[in-house]
């Protein structure tokens, strides 16, 4: 297998096409990238700016380039030996009416190939269609309203509301000839036989014809604008059509299709189907098969109805030398299934790992005192999970909650004496306990760790609801096969599974990251905020785990996904070194802003975010302070909509969140306030660099495989989505990649000493992975089968430091980096050197003499070094062994 030695995450768009990427291609390479991870670039949504909303898999998105293109980039690639990894979405597609397969069914309805490609209950009510909310409203006031028009183009007989255009039925032709002189064209819809190919060549003929013979043209006009003109008509005619137009609240209490987390617009597919499984990867089997991906991520693996299934089906496709990844979410001690055929997840696992052994986790127990007297109606985080889930599950998935319920009814698995809504009721306690996004169950018996889950989430229900202990009794029987039909309970246990992961996201996520603000270093995907660091020995035990059971692992620290910046959260981390100067400077702040607040906009508890939110993305020296408040508002607004507590994207409160904007701008603006705040963010920032510079070190050199997001080569203090997809500066970062590849040898002692005194340009950064990088590329085979080795750190810093080995064969890589800085450096942000003096590094007894270290080129030698020698000119140190 071709595991990558390193990736570069591109978010591939119509503001950043294959044409851009062309322009970047050697940059990259001699930056030290093995790869393209590149974002997904099928034909999608029109305006669509990440990919994950597909209409056509087997076609590139014209807006991003062409495939003869991709294959010319692909060649230049393979010249330079590097390799293209690709993200796919085979969760879902997007509900638009560009959506060919979506379009043929709503045409041919069960006469189309692709009827049961998505995962519709066309039988759902005896509709046999599928809901499609689009609508502003309730259906009677849009037909009286007349915003519903039927429309003739060249696809055909199209229904419209604004921008959604949907084909009508096949069927539906003949309601509209009917009552019209067109006989002939009549007669010929009325005895269509429901065959694709037919139905294409007779529509677009019909449509030619139209446009050929005026008084045809005509007579279609004028037909259409009596049906448009009459409501009733109209109404009687969408009772022909395969699709149920609704309002798009309607979901938030019955759905009839399932979709990717709460997006109406976003309709899941029957993966399990192994017509839809050939059919969607038919194109991405071809590229790989010419060689044109070397790689697949696959996005949402929990929203599969068989992950593993799907997984080994996956490589069977794809064969045993394409690296494969998934995006999976794993709770703090939870592992990946080490029988799916992987090479591991896409690393917010990582992510999480490395925000907490930069936290200071002695000091958890006086942030937590500290936040809840500052914020004190914010709930205990646990409790405040449960009732997000309940909020979600009930408020905004009320019609997942409903099919669940259907399917227990119509499959006769209810106990008889148990009354329907104290199990309903039971079912909601039950999801909204379940303590990890999902399980995968194959059969019956269940295996010890999967009831043990259940058993977790039962407990936890009971625990909170007392009064339902007989109806989750019995959904802990039927979800562990001790009750009711087996193959039935084990199919409803499995779509209870493609629900509980959105619900964790939704409620999680989505909700209780936004509002539960005591750090917001680990509000971030893949971390959680009741977590509060880990040692370096507990950071080495989840490495050599790793290590063992998925050793080419993805290691990300930033991402599309990621709530802030890479930097933004080293910042934060720095805070929880400094609780008592911190929660006291927050205070004071308080004081000096409360006559800028707007009764209680921001409240407590977002003003207190405010205040980290700025910590960690005000840029340094001076930036465009328009644009920055731009950017921070167009945050704050998500934020407060997803946290939904003061506003909520369904019914935007508009008059708090302005008065949360005006509060941020004025704040800004206020002197008093910025002669207190400046100085102490500045010595956060400054402290933020080191472990920024760290964290580059620990992702490149430990086990596993590094992802570069799209510049974050330089510093990262980028809000959530879109924020973190601006487009990249890359001819800055052509400079600095110059700058340093011309460097002396004779020079760089000076070059080293300027960008650590001067490290608001991110040169230090840039400097650090570069080296990195073609470290990585020099010492492959080292970096992906070397053992990895904790090594010990003696002295005042020994908790303070992170040390390890790669070793293979006789080679030696060894990196030395701070995670912890109260007493490294003083306020001036100078070395402590009495602690780095009387601190040491040792090395085990078979290891080299003599070390060289790849940012400093200076020599290290003997068994026990010094930290002084090692840290003391530069904030962190790899070394590799003379051979």
């Amino acid at each position: 297998m071709k595991t990558p030695v390193s990736t570069y995450r591109l978010q591939m768009s119509p503001d950043f096409t294959f044409e851009d990427l062309t322009g970047i291609l050697d940059y990259l390479d001699q930056l030290g990238v093995s790869t393209i991870y590149s974002a997904p670039f099928f034909k999608a949504r029109k305006g669509s700016t990440h990919g994950y909303d597909v209409v056509d898999p087997f076609t590139i998105n014209p807006a991003i380039g062409k495939l003869e293109q991709f294959r010319e980039i692909t060649e230049e690639l393979h010249q330079r030996g590097m390799t293209w990894l690709q993200d796919i979405v085979p969760n879902h597609m997007a509900f638009d009416s560009s959506n060919p397969w979506l379009r043929d069914i709503f045409e041919l309805g069960p006469d189309s190939r692709y009827y049961n490609f998505f995962d519709i209950n066309w039988g759902y009510k005896g509709w046999n269609k599928v809901m499609a909310p689009f609508l502003g409203g309730p259906l009677e006031e849009i037909l009286k309203g007349k915003e519903l028009k039927l429309k003739l183009d060249e696809g055909g007989l199209v229904l419209q509301y604004y921008d959604h255009v949907y084909p009508v039925a096949a069927r539906s032709y003949e309601f509209i000839l009917k009552e019209t002189s067109l006989e002939n064209w009549y007669e010929k819809f009325k005895n269509f036989a429901g065959k694709a190919e037919s139905w294409q060549e007779l529509k677009t003929t019909f449509f030619k014809e139209a446009k050929k013979d005026r008084e045809l043209e005509k007579i279609i006009s004028r037909r259409l604008e009596e049906v448009n003109d009459n409501p009733q008509e109209l109404k009687n005619f969408l009772e022909l059509q395969y699709f149920k137009p609704v309002h798009w609240q309607t979901t938030e209490r019955e759905i009839n299709y399932r979709r990717f987390f709460t997006i109406n617009d976003l309709i899941c597919l029957s993966m399990e189907n192994g017509e839809v499984f050939d059919n969607y990867h038919y194109f991405i089997k071809e590229m790989l098969d010419a060689g044109l991906i070397n790689g697949l991520r696959v996005d949402h693996i929990d929203g599969l109805f068989d992950p593993e299934a799907y997984t080994q089906k996956l490589r069977n496709l794809a064969g045993r030398e394409v690296y494969l990844i998934v995006e999976k979410i794993l709770e703090a001690d939870e592992k990946l299934p080490v029988e799916w055929p992987v090479q591991g997840t896409s690393g917010y696992e990582f992510l999480a790992q490395i925000n907490h052994v930069f936290t200071a986790s002695e000091n958890k127990k006086i942030f937590s005192e500290q936040y809840h007297k500052l914020a004190s109606k914010v709930p205990e985080y646990e409790d405040m999970v449960y009732e997000k889930k309940l909020f979600i599950l009930k408020e905004r998935m009320g019609g997942e909650l409903h099919n669940l319920m259907l399917y227990l009814k119509d499959e006769a698995l209810l106990a008889e004496d148990l009354e329907e809504d104290n199990i309903k009721e039971a079912l909601s306690e039950f999801l909204a306990s379940f303590p990890i996004y999902r399980i995968y169950p194959k059969e019956y018996p269940l295996k010890s760790s999967e009831i043990e889950i259940i058993d977790t989430a039962c407990q936890e229900a009971l625990e909170r609801e007392k009064g339902l202990e007989k109806e989750l009794l019995f959904l802990k029987s039927l979800l562990t096969g001790e009750a009711g039909n087996k193959e039935k309970s084990l199919y409803f246990l499995k779509r209870c599974q493609q629900f509980s992961g959105p619900l964790a996201a939704k409620g999680v996520e989505d909700t209780s990251f936004y509002i539960y603000n005591r750090l917001i270093l680990h509000n971030e995907v893949g971390d959680s905020p009741e977590n509060f660091g880990i040692s370096v020995e507990e950071f080495h035990q989840k490495i050599l785990e790793k290590q063992t059971n998925f050793p080419h692992v993805m290691n990300a620290t930033a991402t599309h996904d990621t709530k802030r910046g890479e930097d933004s959260r080293m910042r934060l981390a720095v805070l929880s070194e400094f609780p008592k100067e911190w929660f006291q400077k927050v205070k004071e702040w308080k004081e000096i802003n409360k006559p800028l607040k707007s009764g209680n906009a921001p409240d407590d508890n977002e003003e207190y975010f405010i205040y980290q939110a700025l910590i960690g993305a005000i840029p340094f020296g001076s930036y465009k302070k328009a644009e920055f408040l731009k950017r921070t508002k167009n945050y704050l607004q998500k934020v407060m909509r997803e946290a939904k507590v003061n506003s909520n994207w369904s019914s935007p409160n508009e008059e708090h969140e302005n008065a949360v904007f005006e509060f941020l701008e004025t704040a800004i603006d206020h002197q008093e306030f910025r002669n207190t705040f400046d100085p102490f963010q500045q010595k956060i920032a400054a402290f933020g660099t080191v472990k920024s510079c760290a964290q580059v070190c620990v992702k490149n050199t430990v086990p596993g495989v590094p992802d570069t997001y799209q510049g974050t080569e330089l510093w990262d203090f980028s809000y959530v989505d879109p924020d973190n997809r601006r487009p990249v500066d890359y001819d800055e970062r052509k400079e600095y990649l110059n700058e340093v590849k011309k460097l002396k040898p004779e020079e760089s002692k000076n070059y080293l000493q300027k960008i650590t005194s001067d490290f608001g340009s991110g040169k230090i950064k840039f400097y650090i992975l570069h080296k990195l990088l073609t470290h990585r590329k020099s010492n492959a085979e080292l970096f992906e089968n070397g053992e990895y080795i904790p090594l010990k750190i003696s002295g005042q810093l020994e908790n303070k430091i992170i040390a390890f080995a790669r070793k293979f064969e006789n080679i030696w890589s060894v990196t030395v980096a701070p995670v912890l800085l109260n007493g490294l450096y003083n306020e001036a942000f100078k070395p402590n050197y009495n602690a780095f003096k009387s601190s040491f590094l040792h090395f085990p007894e078979d290891a080299p003499a003599i070390f060289t270290n790849i940012f400093t080129a200076e020599e290290s030698e003997g068994n026990r070094i010094s930290l002084d020698e090692l840290l003391g000119n530069f904030p962190v140190a790899v070394l590799i062994n003379k051979n």
